[in-house]
């Protein structure tokens, strides 16, 4: 094996000390989305990184690395979040192995982007002539113990706070460029560690290890001598004999398991690449599986650079001018390498941008040596369909595995590409595919990478204190119910509360098929019946003296809309003063202030009776016909319990008025206003829970002014409430009011086939309404949508339900219903009892 010195002797805070004595600082580079993004937004990103290139003048090391997750951490933090009763409790677990199970074998991970930049060397300062020389002839001593490898020289307390102090400049400089954190010593341990388990399995990490160093005094200087302790990081057994890959052997669980890779680098990229276009970093991310990658930079300021394009010009006309002497054709070679000069010297005058040595190493890794094999034809395809060349160096193996540590030097040099910054630019590394949260339930598939959503991830992540709120829209069958109530379901599972408004009788039979939402579940039916009289009186119901308030102020909007008493008035005034005087009875109701109305009726001023006593005949008509009903009780109905878990409210054959109709439906708006003083005073809960209200069909409530007054007022105040609205609508003009669209959280469209409305999802996503962006969502297949999700990453995602039953529950297409109840009955009378079907993956 070839021996390489370990590259690391020491590091500090995000100082990396080089056995070569050169120093490394390295930061994290925060992923930003890339994809459904406008070519002027892709341009713009391309610059910040070229910027970064341009004017950083110092060699860089610039890593992607997956970081993977484990199925198992993931399903025990998964399971610790469960709450409620027994079988809600044991309905989750079985989500939850399910995913784990369809998971299990796929390589589920996150790209991590770090990028060092080279120091430049500092000295001890104060030292008297004998010492400086005494000084520099240490620093020969240094390079002679590291060849050696027999002692880790000190390391200045001097030196470290000049590179500190250095550190801050570059951190400063690299921030105006691009946005980027210091990584942390559990960072570079991990970086170094995880080299070591490729193809085995997740890296072991240490809690709060960093390399030890003694402190000692030289030269009456104080300085740190590190010990030999990092080499603990470097583990594991090697074969190189194969030549074209490595082979790590570790101890893990008690077993010998080994791991294979191989280092591949890419040999020629074209010169003239369009952009976008040639992400030659970030295409690698449309594989199935990850691919690392090391890109090493070395600058050359423009005045070197185009001395350098100067003297090889000169060779060139040499060569040239010896083959004619010679009577010998001049080569293509030599022809085609002179007007490759002359274009980069033009170019080199033109723009004085530096020249950039750059070296680009891959490293792929498996479980065994056929799927390696396969993973590195799969690399080479994706890149000969860019017109890049791939090489497997045969004999460099070991000194690539090297070159992926950070503070390491380039080892290989056979394969350096000169390009301006604008090409190195265009590896977008930073770029990312992800899409969700990272953790809580698992909801689908974005292309090869698994989503995983928390619900209440927004209200809570300090980061983002964001709403939790989130939008729905899709043609109809489009999937866009079916995932909304996955969401709410899972939502459901973790303890919060869920309120529906279900206009179309499509979850009433839930509890049926889910036992153990049986207990858990109210379903209130809203009928213009006896049976249902009441159920929506604002002055039933009202607890505390803020939900009173509230109620008192609703039943006033409402009887004077519907008496069309205009504000100020004095109808008005009579009618806010009977609702105030019944509101502090013991049992107040809407039929109790139509009460105390006809008592006033006879202390009225006489011009004014007429007027009330029409008022007192068409609140009483009103009060016991048709809907109206729903809206006057009497006092002796019971309210509306918000207790439960799961509460399903269904509104049967609610007319609603276009906006130009003002007179009709004003029974509709009516029950709107007494349902957004319902829906507040279930947000009003504790906030110590989580609140979810789910409105299907809210186009129907955006048509109309008082609707979208109740969406707006739950969208603006739920975050501060920990409370979220999920909307769900055919339409995406309805949500294209600032008002709701700047206060959701997270964004789903499904097919919309009509132009206008892709071009309206369009502007929801926060994506370019070009014709790529638009033709993508108007052909999107079913259960598939685009996600924005917090950090406003737009992607797509496959919604899967991993269990039938729940997808069977779940299913509101046409018809579907008989088929439900079929194969319930279907079902063998204990899988009908437990409500358990196997589970399946709707790919």
């Amino acid at each position: 094996m070839t021996r390489v010195p370990f590259p690391v002797k020491y590091f500090e805070r995000n100082l990396v000390f080089g056995s070569d004595e050169s120093v490394y600082a390295y930061y994290e580079l925060q992923p930003f989305n890339y994809d459904y993004r406008s070519t002027d937004d892709k341009l713009s990103l391309h610059a910040n990184l070229e910027a970064f290139y341009w004017n950083i003048l110092a060699d860089t090391h610039a890593l992607v690395v997956p970081e993977f997750q484990s199925l198992e951490e993931h399903e025990e933090a998964m399971v610790g979040r469960l709450n409620g009763n027994d079988a809600l409790r044991e309905a989750g677990v079985h989500q939850i192995r399910a995913v784990i199970e369809h998971l299990r074998g796929k390589e589920v991970h996150q790209h991590r982007f770090f990028i060092g930049v080279k120091l430049k060397e500092a000295s001890v300062q104060g030292l008297s002539f004998f010492n400086e020389l005494a000084y520099l002839l240490k620093d020969f001593k240094r390079f002679l113990l590291n060849q050696s490898g027999t002692d880790s020289p000190e390391i200045y307390e001097e030196e470290i706070q000049a590179y500190m102090v250095q550190e801050e400049l570059i951190f400063s400089r690299i921030n105006g460029f691009l946005r980027v954190r210091r990584v942390t010593p559990a960072d570079l341990e991990w970086l170094i560690r995880r080299g070591f388990y490729r193809g085995i399995g997740e890296t072991p990490r240490r809690h709060n290890w960093k390399p030890q160093a003694i402190p000692v005094t030289v030269k009456g200087k104080k300085a740190r001598r590190p010990s030999r302790d990092i080499l603990t990081l470097a583990e594991g057994r090697f074969n190189d004999s194969h030549g074209r890959q490595l082979i790590v052997e570790q101890h893990v669980g008690g077993k010998v398991k080994k791991g294979y890779m191989a280092f591949l680098t890419l040999s020629h990229i074209p010169d003239k690449a369009p952009f976008p276009g040639l992400e030659w970093l970030y295409c690698l991310q449309r594989l199935s599986f990850p691919v690392e990658a090391s890109v090493r930079t070395e600058t050359i300021e423009y005045s070197k650079a185009l001395t350098q394009v100067l003297n090889k010009k000169k060779e060139l006309k040499a060569e040239d001018e010896h083959a004619l002497e010679s009577g010998v054709e001049t080569s293509y070679h030599i022809l085609h390498s002179r007007q490759e000069a002359n274009e980069l010297e033009s170019n080199l005058r033109t723009d004085k941008f530096p020249l950039i040595t750059t070296s680009i190493v891959l490293c792929v890794s498996a479980s065994t040596e056929e799927e390696l094999h396969l993973r590195i034809q799969l690399v080479k395809d994706l890149y000969s369909d860019m017109l890049i060349q791939v090489e497997v160096p045969f004999g460099d193996q070991w000194r690539a595995f090297n070159e992926f540590l950070p503070g390491a030097k380039r080892y290989i040099t056979d394969y350096i590409h000169y390009m301006d910054p604008a090409a190195v630019a265009a590896s977008m590394i930073g770029a990312t595919r992800q899409l969700g949260d990272g953790q809580g339930h698992f909801i689908g598939m974005s292309q090869n990478l698994p989503v995983f959503f928390q619900h209440d991830r927004g209200p809570k992540d300090k980061k983002l204190s964001s709403t939790a709120s989130a939008a729905f829209i899709g043609s109809l069958g489009a999937g866009k119910s079916l995932g909304a109530n996955l969401l709410a379901y899972q939502a459901l599972l973790n303890g919060a509360k869920v309120l529906i408004f279900d206009p179309k009788d499509e979850r009433a039979h839930w509890p049926d098929f889910l036992p153990e939402l049986r207990e858990i579940t109210s379903i209130v039916t809203l009928r213009a019946t006896l049976e249902d009289r009441g159920k929506l009186d604002p002055l039933m119901g009202a607890a505390s003296t803020a939900d009173r308030l509230a109620a008192a102020e609703t039943a006033k909007r409402i009887l004077q809309f519907l008496a069309r008493a205009a504000d100020g008035t004095y109808e008005a005034i009579v009618i806010g003063k009977a609702v105030d005087q019944v509101a502090k009875e013991d049992r107040p109701s809407m039929m109790r202030v139509i009460d105390r109305l006809r008592e006033g009726l006879k202390s009225a001023p006489e011009k004014r009776q007429d007027s009330l006593e029409e008022i007192v005949d068409v609140l009483s008509y009103l009060a016991t016909s048709g809907q109206g009903q729903l809206l006057f009780g009497d006092g002796t109905q019971r309210a509306i319990d918000l207790s439960m878990p799961l509460t399903i409210l269904q509104v049967e054959d609610l007319k609603l008025p276009e906006e130009s109709q003002t007179d009709f439906g004003r029974m509709g708006i009516a029950l709107l206003m007494a349902i957004s003083d319902f829906s507040r005073r279930f947000s009003n809960q504790s906030s110590d829970e989580f609140k979810l209200v789910l409105f299907d069909e809210s186009w129907r409530l955006a048509k109309v002014r008082e609707g979208r007054a109740i969406l707006e007022e739950l969208v603006r105040t739920g975050r501060s409430k920990n409370a979220a609205i999920y909307l769900i609508s055919q339409n995406a003009k309805d949500m294209l009011g600032e008002e709701i669209r700047s206060n959701l959280g997270c964004r789903f469209v499904f097919r919309c086939r009509d132009l206008k409305e892709a071009e309206a999802a369009c502007q929801i996503l926060g994506i370019e309404p070009n014709e790529g962006n638009i033709e993508t969502i108007r052909n999107l297949p079913t259960g598939t949508c685009l996600m924005s999700d917090l950090e406003k990453r737009v992607n797509e995602l496959e919604i899967r339900v991993l269990e039938e039953r729940l997808f069977i529950a779940f299913d509101t297409r046409p018809g579907s219903r008989a088929e439900k109840n079929a194969d319930l009955v279907s079902l063998p009378t204990q899988e009908r009892k437990n409500g358990m079907l196997p589970a399946r993956s709707f790919q």
